[in-house]
């Protein structure tokens, strides 16, 4: 790979700054295209980036022996990118452990000439009609516009995209109960410096789908030159009817067919998503490289190898997912100013308001934005311009709400 973004002097000296102090890291000559710092508690160098890449790509030259004594850790290494394994003829001392820690997905779109192609490859007529439908329904009844950001880009327009960004994702994650490491406020402000920074020089790129200019589903994606890695992707899931995730990958697919990509990895993350669109499941291992004629390197080398077997093992018996429920526990949820547990659903003919007993109701603000996917799922029912739907509620019951188009009502109540 010659232009890995996780390897790149942006990319180093903006995590450099966050996680490292922007103290010096180092490089050694008997491998190439990573550099390492040094854990200060034990005698192990590990790579600039460390689990915040999306693979990282290197090479070893048996001419070097200045890993003598060292062991040495690089996370996230697919097995796809094929680095060359050590040569077993050589007398060289150095050795490779190789511990499996993640399944990755990506689209492998070098054979298909366009993204029909590839969905025709991929899925059933009767899937390909509801990705068609889902898109026309979402233009028919919003404002939509897509955009690709992948160049220059001003800072004050950067801030009010990253920003949107972060509040729909803490909206997603906090309608999941769990919590997202990646919006604690030292990675998020890393992301947020990293990703303006490498938009100049095109080495990321924003996906945004925007209603009304405001962003519902974003896609955050860094690229080699001719693999395009999502890093993270997020939608409204007010939207969730009108399946914005798979209008994004959709949109993703174009963009790379446009531009000669050949592969578009999903990355790490076992989701049901990926292993629909995925046409190639590969692996991730973390490298570890020691000196099999030092007994302090064999020692780290195995203690390395146990540690992240047993993250392995607590991962599969699905411990992390516990851990994030209770991180989400313990920073608190905010206390809800109305229970919108919904009891009942209710067609209602020949609904006009002025015969009722009700008053107008804006579902906009953020005192009634609980009502806004129930607004958009009846949207998605009965296609209209969003602007023709409005919502009453009933002056005898406050808990008791009508939404209502040009053509059709309902009644929803809640407990």
């Amino acid at each position: 790979m010659k232009q890995n973004p996780f390897t790149s002097t942006s990319f180093a000296t903006v995590w450099s700054k966050h996680f490292n102090g922007s103290n010096p890291t180092k490089s050694f000559d008997f491998v190439s295209g990573v550099n390492f710092l040094k854990r200060s508690f034990l005698p192990l160098y590990i790579n600039v980036g460390k689990n915040l890449t999306k693979g990282i790509f290197y090479e070893l030259n048996n001419s070097f022996n200045d890993f003598k004594g060292k062991t040495f850790l690089i996370y996230d290494v697919p097995d796809y990118f094929d680095v060359k394994e050590l040569d077993t003829n050589s007398s060289s001392s150095l050795r490779l452990k190789k511990v499996f820690q993640y399944q990755g997905f990506l689209m492998d779109i070098s054979s298909y000439e366009n993204q029909d192609d590839y969905i025709n490859a991929q899925f059933s007529s009767k899937n390909r009609r509801e990705f068609r439908s889902n898109q026309r329904r979402l233009e028919q009844c919003f404002n939509i516009d897509y955009s690709f950001i992948h160049g220059e880009i001003s800072q004050s327009e950067f801030d009010v995209v990253f920003n949107q960004f972060y509040k729909l994702l803490n909206k997603r994650f906090a309608g999941k109960q769990v919590n997202y490491h990646h919006l604690s406020s030292e990675k998020w402000n890393y992301y947020k410096e990293l990703v303006y920074v490498m938009l100049q020089e095109k080495k990321a790129s924003l996906l945004i789908i925007n209603r009304d200019k405001t962003p519902i589903g974003v896609t955050l994606n860094f690229h080699s030159e001719d693999i395009l890695f999502e890093a993270i992707t997020v939608f409204d899931p007010d939207y969730y009817k009108f399946s914005v995730g798979k209008t994004s990958i959709i949109k993703l697919l174009e963009w790379c067919f446009e531009n000669n990509y050949i592969m578009s990895d999903f990355s790490k993350g076992d989701f049901d998503y990926k292993h629909k669109w995925s046409n190639l499941v590969y692996d991730f291992n973390y490298h570890i490289l020691y000196d099999s004629k030092s007994i302090r390197s064999i020692l780290t080398a195995n203690f390395v190898e146990g540690f992240y077997k047993t993250k392995l093992y607590l991962r599969r018996k699905k411990v992390n997912e516990l851990y994030r429920k209770f991180k989400f526990v313990l920073q608190g949820k905010p206390k809800e100013s109305f229970d919108n547990t919904v009891i009942k659903f209710e067609k209602l003919d020949g609904f006009e308001v002025a015969s009722t007993d009700c008053v107008t109701v804006d579902y906009n603000l953020d005192s009634n934005s609980f009502l806004q996917q129930y607004v958009y799922t009846f949207a998605f029912a009965n296609p209209e311009a969003i602007n023709n739907i409005n919502v009453y509620k009933s002056s005898e019951n406050t808990k008791e709400f009508v939404i209502s188009g040009s053509k059709k009502a309902q009644r929803i109540t809640f407990s």
